[in-house]
């Protein structure tokens, strides 16, 4: 029976695929906010672009792993991605309020 392990190459594809996709979504809302100048909306959309730059680098922390412990690259990981979800909330209030 073979065992599960670590594939670096695996990995590697599947975050690079996923930043791919960040920065389409990133480009996307970056055009948006051009749209709409002043106002609510494009701050909400900063708050947005924020946090997807922040899932981005949360993603790209996980190359740290042979770097640093799995425990250490996992828990920067996880504070970039709260902290992510914090933005997400804090433009959704913003949004909300007004």
């Amino acid at each position: 029976m073979a065992q599960a392990g670590f594939d670096n190459i695996t990995m590697t594809t599947l975050i690079l695929l996923t930043a791919a996709i960040y920065f389409v979504i990133i480009l996307v809302f970056i055009n948006a906010r051009r749209k709409y100048k002043g106002g609510v909306v494009e701050r909400v959309i900063t708050f947005i672009i924020g946090a997807i730059g922040l899932f981005l680098v949360a993603d790209i922390a996980l190359f740290l792993i042979p770097l640093y412990s799995f425990k250490m690259a996992y828990t920067i990981h996880v504070i970039l991605k709260i902290c992510a979800m914090s933005c997400l909330s804090v433009g959704g209030l913003e949004f909300v309020i007004r």
